[in-house]
């Protein structure tokens, strides 16, 4: 991975990692262009990728929009216009490891424009629909990790009404899906392939009270971390509980963060710390000292290094910044 996306809900920016050091200093912007007029506000946009050639494919209510590296619109696809009773509906991308088509999920219920939810492939340089299904599901919206033998996991959360797991496959022109039960199914939220493409990260869906590696594709639990084990002594508060932003750090380390409320009569607080678990020796790691929960959860690269916005500020009042995990003594 080179670029990494991010929007404050006015503009794009892609941010060129290959140029950004993992030492805390702010991430160096590749190229940052203004949102169409229609699509700016906090809470309009989605979900934002990018191609490996720096442009941005983004889904906002609707639509799903491709600009190029001069913030031009180059296609986009009408989702269908929402319902009078929509509620609280987001999209979800995910581009092919090759880059050539974009898997789109669409909150079609929640929406108020369909009885279904949607899954869709687009042809990413065209925007042309390849292939699409409806989904026995009801989601809010849903988490897409497209692996690199072209399949596609697809966790769709439903609310207080629980998870379903899809396994998508677009071969020869023909788009299959498939619900997943036993050890992977509707009860764990998909976080993220390793960077080997071997195991996959999953969380509980309720709660979430503990995180689990499983070999791929066969599903089986290779490790798992409850969270009581993991929250450190200092976490002000009682029953932690983990985000479900968890990511691979590298293959053999994950990155998790452990959250607690700490309410008074006078204050209330949810205080966060990040933690890495190397899975070697199945130990866990505080990164700092718990602090007030950020605004956006950190997101693991990968490479060993991670992004992160500093507690208590957003995306617009301060930039984010990318760290790296360095071992020291305990």
């Amino acid at each position: 991975m080179r670029w990494y996306p991010w929007t404050d809900g006015d503009r794009i920016a892609v941010v060129d990692l290959a140029q950004s050091p993992a030492d805390g200093s702010p991430l160096v912007e590749h190229v940052t262009f203004p949102l169409p007029a229609d699509h700016r506000g906090r809470d309009t946009v989605d979900d934002v990728v990018t191609t490996a050639d720096g442009e941005v494919l983004y889904a906002a209510r609707d639509v799903v929009v491709r600009l190029d590296a001069r913030g031009e619109v180059v296609w986009t696809h009408d989702l269908g216009a929402s319902g009078p009773q929509r509620g609280f509906a987001c999209s979800g991308l995910a581009l092919s490891r090759d880059g050539a088509v974009v898997w789109v999920y669409a909150a079609d219920a929640m929406a108020d424009r369909g009885d279904d939810d949607r899954l869709l492939v687009l042809d990413s340089r065209t925007g042309l629909l390849l292939g699409s299904t409806a989904l026995e599901s009801v989601g809010h919206g849903a988490e897409l990790l497209a692996h690199k033998d072209g399949s596609l996991l697809v966790g769709v959360a439903q609310g207080q009404d629980g998870g379903i797991l899809y396994l998508a496959r677009f071969d020869g022109g023909a788009l299959t899906v498939r619900e997943l039960t036993g050890m992977l199914d509707g009860d764990r939220v998909p976080c993220g392939f390793s960077p080997d493409s071997t195991r996959l990260l999953t969380c509980e869906y309720a709660g979430p009270d503990d995180v689990a590696v499983h070999s791929w594709p066969d599903g089986a639990v290779v490790a798992s971390f409850a969270v009581e084990d993991l929250a450190p002594d200092q976490l002000p508060g009682e029953e932690p509980l983990l985000e479900y932003g968890a990511g691979f750090l590298d293959d053999d380390q994950v990155f998790v963060t452990v959250k607690c409320e700490d309410e008074s009569e006078d204050d209330f607080t949810e205080w966060a710390v990040p933690m890495v678990i190397d899975l070697v020796s199945g130990t866990a790691r505080a990164v700092g000292e718990p602090a007030p929960s950020p605004d956006h959860w950190p997101v693991a690269l990968g490479d060993g290094t991670w992004i992160a916005v500093d507690p208590g500020t957003a995306r617009g009042e301060a930039p984010p910044v990318r760290r790296r995990f360095r071992l020291t003594p305990a």
